[in-house]
Formats: structure tokens, C-alpha cells, sequence
């Protein structure tokens, strides 16, 4: 039995395996984008469903509606994109004054750019009446503060759990964990300031016996907390829990000695720690 299949058959049968491959393509892409974001957002899964769903729909005209002829769909395009390209008028403007011969063609101004225009009209209308007039979402003032009462509820929140701390009996840690965890908070926060290795850039070499404002963990600790406004250093007791900014001060007197290349230069005075004074073992007189 012969079947015979004519050249359109084929050119039809093409369009409408590649028009499937791609599909399956972007669909594979979107699932692997989706899955390998860590949990992921919630614009980025509705942009991904949005663009899948557009993308079979497409495929679905092409193959059913167009029966797999994208000619007509890419004369809409042709069509569409010389709608909006600058046509010249192909006629000089007239002036007052020659310049070397120089004249300026009457060109319209692109379609593109008036239509950019109006849709920068119709966002500022929505954004006027989204923000101002339903006042449907927050302005940045309003969410800046709602940011702050989430992160300092969480803040109140790690506090309670951790439990408080006596800052007149405060001793350093040197457990593993403790030293650990004040090191991720340093590098995470301190380092633009003090260096990955508290070697000291704009803020004090911080491994040396020098200190600007006390060493030993009491004064460490208390100028983490309190900061130093008047040299750019915040305070961070809005940010960590009073055993986080413990942890860190264990971290930054762990690495008294440590002599780390490139070093700034001492500042501030010798601090060494006070030596216990001996209690008087002797006894008061008692009168008889």
C-alpha cells in the first residue's frame, strides 16, 4: 500500500512538533525554576502559572485554530510591529537659519513612546487610587512600620524563650555552639566595619589589648548594645536578643591574640581584667 503525504502535510506535521517540543520545554524550565527557589515566592509561582497557561493557550491556537500554520499569527506580529515603528513624513522642516546644508526631516514621533506614555498615565492612576484613594495597600512609611513591630515582636519573642540574662554577673562563653553562633551574627552584621577577622577597617582592630570603650565581656557587651552613635556604630539591642549580643562578645574576645594579617593599629588603652579581690577572712571583735 502506498500512502502518499504532500509537502504541506510535512511542513504542517513540523510546525506542530516543534510548537510541542517548545511547550514542553518552558514547562520543564518553569517547574525546575519553581522547585529550586527555597519555598519560593508567591509572584514568582503566579508569573510561572501565568506564562504556562499563555504558553498552552498558544500552542492550542496553533494547532487547532491555525492548524499548525503560523503564518497568519506572524503576519499579525509584522503587522502590529509596523504600526508602532516611526514612519518620516519624508518632508524638511522648514527654518529660519542654515547650517551647513543641514536639514531636519518631519518624523512623527514613534507610536511606541506614546503608547509607553499613556500606560505611564494609566499605572499613575491605579497607583492613585490603589495607594491614596482605596488605600488597599500600604505606603512605604506604613510598611517600613510594620516591618519593625514583626521584627521586634520576633525579637521579644526569641528573648522569652531564651530567658534573661544578669548583666553584673555576665561571664563569656566558650562553648563551641556559642562561639559559633556569635560568629555567623559577626560576619553577618560586623565585617564592613571591623573586618572578616576583626582585623579593623573604618571601626578598631578587635584582637588586640587595646580598647576604645573597656575590654573584658561586661564592657564588650554593653558597647554592642548601646552602640557608639557618635562614631557610626548603632545600637544593636533592637536587633539581638541580650544572649545573641552575649555570644557575640564571647566571639569577639576569642580572638584576643589572634594577630590576623593586615591588622590596624592599636587604639584606645591596655585593658586588662581586674584580678578578684580576696575577701577578709578575718573576724570583727565582738564586744563582750
Amino acid at each position: 500500500m502506498t500512502v502518499n503525504i504532500d509537502r504541506s502535510s510535512l511542513l504542517r506535521f513540523d510546525r506542530i512538533s516543534a510548537a510541542a517540543i517548545m511547550l514542553s520545554l518552558a514547562s520543564g524550565n518553569l517547574n525546575a525554576q519553581t522547585q529550586s527557589a527555597e519555598g519560593g515566592s508567591s509572584t514568582v509561582i503566579i508569573f510561572a502559572g501565568l506564562l504556562t497557561a499563555f504558553l498552552v493557550l498558544l500552542v492550542f491556537f496553533i494547532l487547532f485554530v491555525l492548524g499548525g500554520d503560523v503564518e497568519p499569527l506572524a503576519r499579525a506580529l509584522r503587522s502590529a510591529y509596523r504600526a508602532i515603528s516611526p514612519k518620516s513624513g519624508g518632508e524638511a522642516m522648514p527654518i529660519d537659519e542654515v547650517h551647513d546644508g543641514i536639514t531636519e526631516l518631519d518624523n512623527r514621533v514613534p507610536p511606541w513612546f506614546n503608547y509607553l506614555f499613556g500606560g505611564t498615565v494609566v499605572f499613575a492612576v491605579v497607583y492613585l487610587l490603589n495607594y491614596h484613594v482605596w488605600q488597599s495597600s500600604p505606603l512605604p512609611l506604613a510598611e517600613y512600620a510594620e516591618e519593625v513591630a514583626a521584627a521586634d515582636l520576633s525579637r521579644r519573642v526569641r528573648m522569652a524563650s531564651e530567658g534573661t540574662i544578669n548583666e553584673d554577673q555576665l561571664a563569656a562563653l566558650v562553648d563551641d555552639v556559642s562561639i559559633k553562633e556569635g560568629r555567623e551574627k559577626f560576619q553577618r552584621n560586623c565585617i564592613t566595619c571591623h573586618g572578616t577577622r576583626a582585623e579593623g577597617i573604618v571601626g578598631p582592630n578587635l584582637t588586640d589589648q587595646f580598647w576604645i570603650h573597656g575590654g573584658g565581656i561586661r564592657n564588650v557587651y554593653a558597647t554592642i548594645k548601646n552602640g557608639v552613635p557618635e562614631k557610626g556604630m548603632i545600637s544593636w539591642k533592637l536587633v539581638f536578643t541580650p544572649k545573641e549580643i552575649q555570644q557575640i562578645a564571647s566571639y569577639v574576645l576569642s580572638l584576643q591574640g589572634s594577630n590576623p594579617p593586615n591588622a590596624k593599629k592599636p587604639e584606645g588603652n591596655l585593658y586588662t581584667d581586674p584580678k578578684p579581690q580576696p575577701k577578709d577572712s578575718t573576724k570583727a571583735a565582738t564586744r563582750l
